[in-house]
């Protein structure tokens, strides 16, 4: 996992725009307050929940899953429940937990713990919401230079997993790329959007570096997007070069130099 940027995550997200989480689920309460960070401070590395929200009566841990769970989110969950139930004791609400996914339909899950416990929590199936259109939507936008609505912008970050037909990793980089280029948009959205697509990119992007420079990025280390540019500009040189194409052409047609191209393909050879 990458390093966990304690200032950057969901920082300045403030009711209302966490109320957008609540609205997908479809639960309603008149206080939403994002705790994530207190949990994580107990075992920053080994169990971190992804989203943890105080509201009327409940503590409300919000996980977001790529494929079905299994056995071993089972257990795991239970003991972000089982934490989360130790360390805000004093507040006196129950804790619940629910998972954001496209790989099952919603369903309510039950792990038997012993004969005196059952752990339950819910699967929310977010099939019903068409990336495509989602997409749409915010590029039309982009384009006629429209307003966007928080929940517009939320369901955009959540692409990545709600797309059926693709991977995550073949819409996270568009999906970043996109958010960060987007201007006018108040402290706490912007916070909450950037915040899901960290957790996102730093859960399900398998390549290290390219996850490490988007995490970079989405928390606003900006001088590293250059990196991120260049880097990803060397993986598509190196995909030409390996199909056939002379240094020449690719410099050429890219209009870069030809001492860069042949760098590359020289690191190819030795590989």
């Amino acid at each position: 996992m990458s390093e966990f940027q304690e200032d950057m995550i969901f920082k300045n997200v403030n009711e209302e725009d966490a109320r957008i989480l609540l609205d997908i689920i479809g639960k309603k309460s008149k206080k939403v307050k994002i705790m994530t960070k207190e949990l994580r401070q107990i075992d920053p590395t080994t169990f971190v929940p992804d989203i943890i929200l105080e509201l009327d009566d409940e503590i409300l841990i919000i996980e977001l899953q790529s494929t079905k769970v299994r056995k071993r989110h089972h257990k795991r969950f239970h003991i972000y429940v089982a934490l989360s139930d130790f360390n805000f004791d004093k507040i006196g609400k129950e804790v619940n937990l629910c998972v954001f996914t496209t790989a099952e339909e919603s369903k309510k899950i039950s792990l038997y713990v012993n004969k005196d416990n059952n752990f339950q929590y819910e699967v929310i199936n977010l099939a019903d919401y068409d990336s495509s259109e989602i997409i749409n939507t915010i590029n039309y936008k982009i384009e006629h230079k429209t307003e966007i609505n928080s929940k517009e912008l939320v369901l955009f970050a959540l692409v990545p997993i709600i797309e059926k037909t693709g991977t995550v990793e073949d819409y996270v980089e568009y999906i970043v790329d996109t958010l960060l280029n987007l201007n006018d948009l108040t402290p706490s959205i912007k916070a909450l959007v950037l915040g899901i697509e960290w957790l996102i990119v730093d859960k399900f992007v398998t390549d290290e570096q390219t996850r490490n420079i988007l995490c970079d990025a989405l928390g606003d280390r900006m001088s590293l997007i250059h990196e991120y540019a260049m880097n990803k500009e060397n993986r598509i040189i190196e995909n030409l070069l390996i199909a056939g194409n002379s240094p020449q052409k690719i410099a050429k047609d890219a209009d870069i130099p030809l001492s860069r191209v042949k760098a590359i393909e020289r690191k190819i050879k030795k590989c």
